[in-house]
């Protein structure tokens, strides 16, 4: 099994040129810190969209997490910039020279499943069993909690995952901030209960 996860910008054609240029510069330099991080192939095409293959499936959720978090806080944008994202759980039949050229049941789930997910929303598709009916139910549930971060909290939970759960206190001094701050804004945000959402995914989610 692997993981291909497809993401489209939200509303690009009327993103100011610096608003579209940012987020495009963002999704490049996450897509070469992916490759390094998870051995994740990817790409940009239609110049908006964004596909991302993982051989270790288990780490294509805290991918999709970061990404959207990374986006909504991005600096120096003039609005949040939302992304579409849709995660395909399944095997790989060809293995093109690029993801958007590669076929299976992987990027059939993941292509079809962000054409019926809300905008700024992201989803879950499989071709598994019962577990993983109970896991598109959580994962929508992570959705909503997601959608209700402020750019402050998607910042922090980036970062947050980013250094694979660090303390408060190692968090709050890679941000500049305090440690009160921190602790805040991840209890707000259910950080804890993305943090054991994750856990779960990647225990159990594997090829």
């Amino acid at each position: 099994m692997i993981a291909v996860l497809t993401g489209d910008l939200v509303d690009s054609t009327n993103m100011s040129r610096q608003d579209y240029q940012l987020a495009v510069r963002l999704m490049e330099d996450y897509i070469q810190a992916c490759q390094k991080r998870f051995d994740v192939r990817g790409e940009i095409y239609r110049g908006d969209a964004i596909q991302l293959i993982f051989s270790q499936p288990q780490y294509a959720m805290r991918i999709a997490i970061e990404l959207k978090s990374l986006l909504i806080s991005a600096p120096n944008a003039t609005k949040p910039i939302g992304i579409t994202l849709s995660i395909g759980l399944g095997e790989q039949l060809i293995e093109g020279s690029t993801p958007s050229v590669s076929q299976g049941s992987a990027f059939t789930l993941s292509g079809r499943g962000l054409d019926i997910t809300p905008s700024g929303h992201m989803s879950l598709h499989h071709e598994g069993g019962d577990f993983y009916d109970a896991l598109v139910l959580a994962t929508q549930f992570l959705d909503h909690l997601l959608c209700s971060h402020t750019q402050i909290q998607s910042n922090v939970l980036y970062h947050y995952l980013l250094a694979n759960y660090p303390t408060h206190s190692q968090l709050a001094t890679a941000l500049g901030t305090s440690q009160q701050n921190v602790t805040k804004h991840l209890t707000r945000m259910g950080a804890e209960l993305v943090k054991q959402y994750l856990t779960l995914y990647e225990a159990k989610v594997n090829n």
